[in-house]
């Protein structure tokens, strides 16, 4: 075969597999242990503390302190991208800390996130009438998902169809009178 064959083919194999990476850097991947998942971190926290993994979610609280911020996150389902995709129910929420300012208006509730982090320990907080264990995290990467539009623009506002009548008989076919 042609040696041209070859080199076209190895780039276009190349443009594939260059878009299947993370969204997350590989600084931060290389510490990530993926021997834990999150379901095992939660049944045993005492035994995983300081083990870093991968979570996402949806932000439901920015509390801001002269700490730094905790994020309050409904956990999600990631993709083969790290992205978030869809609630986990089964495994609830988490808390994540930084002592960096993570400006409320930005990283605020209902943006998705992705974060490496490490499992700093357990705190009980009051949730509506129970008192509910959060899995601490100590955020090692953020990575806050981009907004999607979710309305559709529609036409332009003074679009009108030259032809209305065109589907509904034969006769007035790009015409809207039959003579």
């Amino acid at each position: 075969m042609n040696r041209s064959g070859y080199v076209l083919g190895l780039l276009l194999l190349l443009l594939t597999l260059g878009g299947c990476g993370s969204v997350l850097s590989k600084d931060a991947l290389y510490g990530v242990n993926y021997e834990v998942d999150y379901a095992q971190l939660k049944a045993s926290p005492g035994t995983h503390e300081g083990k870093t993994v991968i979570v996402g979610g949806m932000i439901l609280e920015n509390e801001l302190n002269n700490a730094g911020t905790t994020l309050e996150i409904l956990k999600y389902t990631l993709d083969n991208r790290d992205q978030p995709q869809g609630p986990d129910e089964v495994n609830g929420r988490f808390l994540a800390r930084t002592s960096q300012l993570l400006d409320p208006s930005i990283y605020k509730e209902g943006r998705l996130v992705t974060l490496v982090a490490t499992l700093r320990g357990v705190e009980s907080r009051p949730l509506q009438k129970i008192s509910y264990s959060y899995p601490v995290f100590e955020i090692v990467e953020l990575y806050l998902v981009p907004e999607r539009q979710t309305d559709w623009p529609g036409y332009y506002p003074y679009y009108y169809d030259p032809w209305p009548y065109w589907h509904r008989y034969p006769y007035w076919y790009r015409h809207p009178y039959w003579w």
